[in-house]
């Protein structure tokens, strides 16, 4: 019967081989400070993808998303927050 050992979330970011790859990068989030993201699994020779923002918080663009995007006025934008469609 086949085996091998499962590693749980802590021991698989802590690998060699993860660890090796870049796999975890610290990003100074403008809030959290700090903070340890997945990297992106693909690596090529020549270009070099990367994680190049922190994450957002929740509701951090939804005005700049209802008013540029959709074209939603200040108004309309404060109603969907008072009836908490949106944050």
């Amino acid at each position: 019967m086949p085996y091998s050992a499962v590693n749980d979330i802590q021991g698989t970011l802590n690998h060699k081989h993860v660890l090796a790859r870049g796999m975890i990068k610290t990003v100074d989030h403008k809030f959290l400070g700090p903070i340890k993201l997945v990297n992106t699994p693909v690596k090529y020779s020549e270009s070099k993808p990367s994680i190049r923002t922190a994450p957002p918080l929740l509701g951090q663009h939804t005005d700049e998303v209802l008013r540029e995007v959709l074209g939603m006025s200040a108004g309309d934008i404060e109603a969907l927050k008072a009836e908490g469609a949106v944050k």
